[in-house]
């Protein structure tokens, strides 16, 4: 076998490695919903108000924007913003990358550092990251459906 043979074949199988652990890296919170019993009215811990596949994954994702929940249990400002999330999800999911952290439970080292990074305090927390990483907005507190749309919009 020649060189120029090896060196194609080794370029092509580190592609596909590539595409694989980047296949594995873009993976994010897919399938939101809300869990069921979560109260809009009151405070009651019924646990996290969001279920997901891939809830664990908080790692970013370069290239893609990327929303980032901050909650916890058993709020119900969490609980309202976790129902205007579910529903953005159904629009952007296939255009940017959402995360969903506990923060009284985070999920990994990923989860952590995103809360010691961003995370002040005070829940709900919303902030999104353009398409390189950068902060484009951060809202603590409920924020309207329209505003949230908005904002992702920008950076989509």
């Amino acid at each position: 076998m020649n060189v120029a043979r090896i060196s194609t074949v080794g370029v092509i199988a580190s592609i596909i490695l590539c595409a694989f652990f980047f296949s594995l890296a873009a993976k994010a919170a897919t399938n939101l919903r809300l869990k069921d019993g979560i109260s809009f009215v009151q405070d009651t811990d019924t646990g996290f108000p969001i279920v997901a596949d891939n809830m664990d994954d908080a790692s970013l994702s370069p290239g893609k924007p990327t929303l980032v929940f901050f909650g916890a249990a058993g709020d119900l400002n969490t609980n309202r913003q976790a129902k205007r999330l579910v529903d953005l999800y159904k629009k952007i999911q296939d255009k940017a990358k959402v995360i969903v952290i506990d923060v009284d439970h985070p999920a990994n080292a990923d989860a952590l550092k995103l809360i010691k990074t961003y995370y002040k305090g005070y829940i709900p927390l919303i902030v999104i990251l353009n398409k390189q990483g950068t902060l484009f907005s951060s809202h603590s507190g409920e924020v309207e459906a329209g505003e949230l749309k908005s904002k992702i919009d920008h950076v989509i």
